[in-house]
């Protein structure tokens, strides 16, 4: 230590013992003034700041329900919205096994908290492997049945040994596993608050029985439909398959589904319907024309007169005149008009008469099925023209002399 701080703690410490007595001039040290008292400080290097990582604020544990599941008095529900959800288990975050519409039926059987405990859907399909069925019964105890065939779907039931399975089907998604139903105990969940109570578990019987009555019959209605369209359009019973849709729509209003299917099958089939009149209608017009182009060509060309029908024109002037003499001197004109009012139709095939035979009563004869009709001549219609070709024509009696078959004159073609 240096003198002067020696020195100061000497004064300090006798001052100490006699405040009052002052110190002598001799012992006063001069003060050091504040430049030479300042200390140097060692400068220390600054701690590292260390910086903590933030931890996350734990999650808040999620509650879980251990309210017991209990069964129930089994009663029908009806679906109070649209799309449902039927879970695995009565948690909201467990898996969604279907979406039901509103209206649906189901049959509850249990309660766990809010939860209601609801038998399978009739159409629910289970899954048992292969390995585990002989001869349709189980072999193991405790053998899972799942949600899907894979052994990551879900576990909706057990079966033990000795367990039956009626009508097992191989999966056609994997052929390692059967399609079966849902074991008895299976057990879906819906949230209370989209149920409300019907009846007793008979109005869920009787609407399942009128479901399937409804399926059925539009089925039905489909394949009679396909049926019916494959015919020719005049053969289409349209009532039958149109009363068959109506029905399940008018009768059947409790299953919207159904309904909406019919309505759309019925739209299909009455649009298809559609398109076939017309396609029909279309032809019988070509049809009609092409008839009527013919007629007209064979008409002009039975008009024309041949040196084998004026052949004929002595006879019927003289048939005109003995009508003229009893008709006041009438016109021929009028004659054929009258004789055309007492016409007949005959139908067949027109062959030529070439019998070289004394008064033959025509010179064509009219076939039909391969028997002689009539014989036939005429002075307007050239039938040379016809002569091969199926027709019908209008004719008026004439005398036959006694041949086989009766004469006629043809006035016109049809």
């Amino acid at each position: 230590m240096s003198k002067f701080y020696h020195s100061l703690f000497a004064s300090l410490f006798a001052l100490t013992l006699n405040a009052d007595a002052p110190l002598p001039n001799e012992a006063m040290p001069e003060f050091p003034t504040a430049e030479f008292i300042q200390m140097p400080i060692e400068e220390t290097p600054a701690a590292p700041q260390i910086i903590e990582p933030k931890v996350a604020a734990p999650l808040p544990k999620k509650v879980v329900d251990k309210t017991p599941e209990v069964d129930v008095k089994p009663f029908t529900g009806k679906i109070k919205a649209r799309k449902v959800r039927m879970r695995l288990r009565p948690d909201l975050d467990s898996r969604i096994i279907k979406e039901l519409s509103k209206n649906e039926y189901v049959s509850i059987v249990g309660e766990k908290g809010d939860f209601w405990a609801v038998q399978p859907p009739s159409d629910t399909k289970a899954y048992i492997f292969r390995s585990f069925v002989l001869e349709n019964t189980v072999e193991g105890n405790h053998v899972n049945v799942r949600l899907e065939p894979s052994l990551d779907a879900p576990v909706i039931g057990h079966m033990n040994s000795g367990d039956r399975i009626e009508n097992p089907a191989i999966s056609a998604v994997n052929t390692k596993w059967f399609e079966i139903s849902p074991p008895l105990e299976t057990r879906f969940y819906i949230a209370k608050e989209y149920i409300e109570y019907v009846g007793g578990p008979e109005v869920k019987a009787k609407h399942d029985r009128r479901q399937i009555t409804v399926e059925q019959s539009l089925d039905a209605s489909a394949i009679l439909a396909k049926s019916e369209l494959r015919k020719h359009f005049t053969e289409i019973d349209f009532d039958r398959v149109i009363n068959g849709y109506k029905n399940v729509i008018d009768e059947y209003t409790e299953f919207p589904d159904l309904v909406e299917q019919a309505k759309e099958a019925l739209a299909s089939f009455q649009e298809t319907y559609l398109q076939k009149r017309i396609a029909h209608m279309e032809a019988e017009q070509i049809v009609a024309e092409s008839k009527q182009a013919e007629h007209r060509e064979m008409v002009e060309s039975a008009a024309q007169i041949t040196d084998r029908m004026k052949i004929w024109e002595p006879i019927e002037e003289a048939l005109y005149s003995s009508w003229a003499n009893i008709n006041e001197n009438r016109d021929q004109r009028t004659y054929y008009e009258e004789q055309k009012l007492a016409s007949v139709e005959l139908s067949g095939i027109v062959e030529p008469y070439n019998a070289p035979v004394k008064s033959k009563p025509g010179d064509f004869i009219i076939r039909d099925k391969d028997t002689p009709v009539a014989y036939i001549y005429s002075t307007k219609i050239n039938l040379q023209n016809l002569v091969g070709k199926q027709v019908t024509v209008i004719a008026s009696p004439r005398p036959n002399h006694n041949f086989a078959f009766p004469a006629y004159f043809v006035l016109d073609v049809e």
